[in-house]
């Protein structure tokens, strides 16, 4: 499946073979062991992570930016993370995430519905605080927190069962 998703400039292909000496490049820092046990991460995955870091997918269609200014107030301001699953040298996994966007979490999740159904039709399955699209061998979905200041975006490869 291919979404044109760029992390931090670097482009990112869903199932695609990736470099891992880029990731770094891009400030991507390889997750230690403590991390990966608190996050249960499969043993068989190699997880890299990178914070308020910007996205681009869907051709250009959607991006997502931290905002950090400090000028600005609290509820104005929001930062992101970046999550690289990565399985026998092929992303199997990406995760993206809005943190404490009082505002941008919602404007985002719109933003992204928006520009999902029209690259990938209509979700197979909609709720409040879930969404997902199936294309191809992949899913890309989205959850919204109940918190509603957090927002995470996930594309996966689906395994074979």
């Amino acid at each position: 499946m291919s979404i044109g998703v760029t992390i931090n400039s670097v482009p990112l292909e869903l199932g695609g073979i990736i470099d891992t000496q880029i990731l770094g490049e891009a400030d991507f820092r390889k997750a230690g062991p403590l991390r990966r046990l608190i996050g249960k991460h499969p043993v068989s995955q190699t997880v890299y992570t990178a914070d308020n870091c910007k996205l681009e997918c869907f051709d250009g269609g959607f991006a997502i930016y931290p905002c950090t200014h400090g000028y600005l107030n609290k509820d104005r301001q929001w930062e992101t993370k970046a999550v690289v699953f990565i399985n026998n040298g092929r992303i199997h996994k990406l995760e993206f995430k809005v943190i404490d966007g009082l505002y941008a979490a919602a404007n985002f999740l719109d933003r992204f519905h928006e520009a999902c159904n029209a690259a990938l039709g209509d979700p197979v399955k909609a709720g409040r605080f879930r969404t997902r699209w199936k294309n191809g061998a992949a899913t890309v979905s989205s959850v919204l927190h109940r918190d509603m200041v957090n927002v995470d975006f996930l594309m996966e490869v689906i395994q074979d069962s």
